[in-house]
């Protein structure tokens, strides 16, 4: 058996809108011929595809979960991105009020930066280094 390679990260919202908005704002695109009522399909230039699946239940402690140290359920806990130039992000990130949460932070292979989305899922990004 071969895995080749990832065709989506799923990620569950609240607020549909918003977080297409959010998206959008850093280059995904509707697909509305793989949209539906059950999953949002969006995709940017380089084809990166993630489903918002806006079926999400705010809970009480939701707009303070950037604050305070949330519950570390298991599961999936974070999707990474590969980025062109991760000062891009940077800036994007302060020209839309979006703390990063951590970074940047040099691994070795490469830079990474965290933040996360308006329902507090969180986002990597990562500019490799060349070799």
């Amino acid at each position: 058996m071969q895995i080749n390679a990832y065709d989506h990260v799923g990620i569950r919202v609240t607020d549909r809108a918003r977080s297409l908005k959010f998206y959008a704002e850093l280059g995904f695109v509707r697909d509305a011929a793989h949209s539906t009522a059950t999953a949002e399909e969006i995709v940017n230039a380089a084809g990166v595809r993630l489903n918002l699946i806006p079926n999400g239940v705010p809970t009480p402690q939701h707009d303070n979960i950037l604050l305070d140290r949330p519950t570390k359920w298991p599961g999936y806990t974070h999707a990474a991105f590969v980025v062109e130039r991760l000062q891009d992000i940077l800036d994007w990130a302060v020209a839309h009020d979006v703390p990063i949460t951590e970074g940047p932070v040099d691994w070795g292979r490469r830079m990474t930066c965290f933040l996360r989305d308006p329902d507090a899922n969180v986002l990597e990004f990562n500019e490799l280094k060349g070799g």
